[in-house]
């Protein structure tokens, strides 16, 4: 059995965390899978005493120091795939991403492949010091052997920092239960988003764009979690629609909720793909969405070919 070691910062709740939950499940019986991650969060079901599971960060680190301990973690990483006989490295988001393929560079003899799933350069031109990372993303990438991205703009933003060995694999997604009890017309009327709070997913220009809507009986569901859902909620008071807002958490499976609501909103300013409008559509409720790069409006014209550029949603 093909021994294929997965690396990822954790399995809290995310869209390339459930994506690993997915692949976790339908091919522990075909591959011997070993989990690796930087630290122990499970949050997604997982087989997990079918695989197994290895924390390569003893104490969390975060932020721009974290990238000084990138030799150190890749060395421990390599011991690991060598005293395990690892045949295959697959790697999701840039700090597993680089810490993967500098162990290539040490001299690891293994297939090395990388998934990326955020446009690079929109992320960290955000990010105080981003352009360290996208230095080292210049640096490291070229080591993989194979660079995986999830749409064709992630694939063009990678183009213009030189690395161009990439393959635009979409995501997948579960057909959604047919059995699951659709919301019926004369109920309330549901708006609903998924997303983690932070500034990407400019939930701002959400509960804006709420509070204008004429149907004062409407509610907007927010599911999910980060650092941006106090200030989330206070906006809402701000706005006078705090009674209106339903803050869910996270939920590692939406497909009910999202069967239980009239529409789905997407306020992102940017994105990889946009996973969470396929679930929508998957599970039969219309979209609307800002139109930003990288997958709405792909999605939207079917053209997975086309890059889409960001209009001026600033709310």
């Amino acid at each position: 059995m093909k021994k294929v070691a997965v690396f990822i910062n954790s399995l809290r709740g995310g869209g390339a965390e459930r994506i690993v939950s997915y692949l976790l499940n339908e091919g522990y019986k075909k591959f011997e899978f070993h989990l690796i991650l930087l630290q122990h969060e499970i949050e997604y079901k997982i087989p997990e005493d079918e695989i197994k599971i290895f924390q390569l960060e003893e104490k969390v680190t975060l932020g721009y120091i974290s990238m000084l301990r990138m030799p150190s973690l890749a060395k421990k990483l390599h011991n690991y795939l060598r005293e395990n006989n690892i045949d295959t490295l697959f790697s999701l988001l840039s700090r597993p991403n680089l810490i993967s393929c500098s162990v290539r560079k040490q001299g690891w003899k293994g297939k090395v492949i990388i998934s990326e799933r955020v446009d690079t350069i929109a992320y960290y031109k955000t990010k105080a010091l981003g352009f360290l990372m996208l230095r080292l993303v210049r640096k490291y990438y070229p080591f993989a052997d194979r660079v995986t991205v999830i749409s064709m703009g992630i694939a063009d933003s990678l183009a213009r920092l030189g690395i161009k060995n990439c393959k635009v694999i979409y995501n997948p997604i579960h057909i959604a239960d047919s059995k699951l009890q659709h919301v019926k017309k004369d109920e309330q009327f549901t708006y609903i988003n998924v997303a983690r709070f932070e500034e990407q997913k400019n939930h701002r220009l959400l509960l804006k764009a709420f509070a204008r809507v004429s149907d004062k009986n409407s509610r907007l569901l927010l599911v999910g979690k980060g650092i941006l859902q106090e200030s989330t909620e206070e906006l809402a008071k701000q706005l006078n629609i705090r009674d209106r807002v339903e803050f869910c958490g996270f939920q590692p499976g939406v497909d009910e909720l999202l069967q239980r609501s009239h529409c789905f909103v997407f306020s992102s300013d940017y994105e990889g793909f946009g996973n969470v409008i396929i679930e929508a559509l998957n599970n039969g409720i219309p979209v609307i969405s800002t139109d930003c790069p990288h997958g709405p409006g792909n999605i939207g014209s079917g053209d997975q070919g086309k890059s889409y550029h960001r209009r001026n949603r600033s709310g």
